[in-house]
């Protein structure tokens, strides 16, 4: 009943704010425009803008491939408006109020000017602005590098260069030729070990199949091999054999809630997400030499004092995009004790990745899509 609920008031929510876009935009519409838009036309419009990202979320399994992936698009980019023009047009409308209050109270002291041409404009321009640069930063990933040293030994090796992504969400906005682009400047990074921390997929695995992703993918070079762990967007874990099969002839090696001894050298752990009800890690570990380095790959980066407790030595994780969007990133910083970076606490190092990917809004403002690089040396 709970969850009902809170599908109604989100609903509610989400369609209230579209109506209050569409129309503070067609009043400047109505300004600027030498004839009228024809009323039916444009609220279709608004209504196919608003609805696009829910259908394609709840109903795309439904749809034709193209029909869900346009969905998304339109969708993602709609989503955009509800994160920035929405507050702007919420602040121009308390500047009128304002203005008509001094009107009321002393009248003749601010001149009777038409906001709406010049405030509407202002804000498309501003609204362009944030979708140019929020593209480019999404779609330019910078390389973040980290030196650490583990002070136990790893059989031969004395360094590892492990190159860590997360949060990639490949499928109906993030499609075959951006993946193509990060396996290269993965491949140019000449890692012994890739982790993908998480979120491979967003939510729907059709477009990975019918894409052929899986080619893409394969092509990552890391002698050590290539490794990832659910994360909460990746479809198909409630069949976790064909997604492992799947991921699988991709060259990506799933680990959920088990490990494995690399190389005989250090040994790297899998957790299973924390929102498909994971093991103890205490229980996950049995078996593990704590001798030996330890390396664990949790998508979300919120379970860091039992990682400290189980003697792991370096946990890798991503979920929080670092926010993704403007003023995402002051929420994000007050959930996690660590929501992007570098933190040691006890004998553990954790290393939070802001994600190559985005979700909802396909743009980053202040973040940027991001590949990390790990140097590692051992005693």
């Amino acid at each position: 009943m709970y969850l009902y609920m809170f599908v109604v008031l989100f609903l509610a929510l989400y369609g209230g704010i579209g109506w209050y876009i569409g129309l503070r935009t067609a009043q400047w519409l109505a300004a600027v425009l030498p004839r009228p838009v024809p009323t039916g036309l444009y609220w279709a419009a608004v209504a196919f803008l608003a609805l696009a990202f829910p259908v394609s979320r709840m109903a795309g399994a439904w749809l034709p491939l193209r029909a869900t992936e346009l969905l998304a698009r339109v969708g993602a980019w709609w989503m955009t408006a509800l994160v920035y023009v929405m507050p702007a047009l919420l602040l121009i409308d308390l500047v009128r109020i304002l203005i008509r209050g001094v009107r009321l109270a002393a009248p003749g002291l601010v001149p009777d000017l038409n906001l709406v041409r010049g405030t509407g404009a202002a804000v498309l321009l501003a609204y362009a602005a944030v979708l140019l640069y929020g593209s480019w930063a999404a779609r330019t990933p910078v390389v973040t590098r980290y030196e650490l040293t583990i002070p136990k030994p790893a059989g031969p090796y004395r360094e590892l260069n492990v190159v860590l992504v997360s949060d990639t969400h490949l499928g109906t906005i993030i499609g075959k030729g951006r993946l193509q682009g990060l396996v290269d400047r993965v491949n140019g990074l000449q890692p012994d070990l890739v982790l993908l921390a998480g979120d491979i997929i967003d939510d729907d695995f059709r477009p990975f199949v019918a894409r052929d992703m899986a080619a893409v993918l394969r092509q990552i070079q890391a002698p050590l091999g290539v490794y990832g762990v659910l994360g909460n967007h990746d479809d198909g874990a409630e069949n976790l054999p064909a997604y492992r099969a799947a991921l699988a002839q991709a060259g990506v090696r799933m680990l959920v809630d088990e490990w494995v001894e690399v190389d005989g050298a250090f040994y790297l752990v899998g957790r299973n997400d924390r929102s498909r009800g994971p093991a103890p890690l205490e229980q996950v570990l049995q078996g593990v030499d704590p001798s030996r380095p330890i390396l664990l790959m949790d998508h979300q980066p919120d379970r860091l004092d039992e990682a400290v407790a189980a003697g792991v030595d370096l946990q890798v994780s991503g979920h929080t995009h670092r926010g993704q969007v403007w003023p995402g990133r002051l929420l994000t910083d007050r959930i996690f004790e660590v929501d992007w970076g570098y933190l040691q606490k006890g004998g553990t190092q954790f290393v939070v990745s802001q994600g190559w990917g985005t979700w909802g809004p396909p743009i980053r403002v202040g973040t940027r899509s991001e590949i990390v690089q790990i140097h590692i040396r051992f005693a």
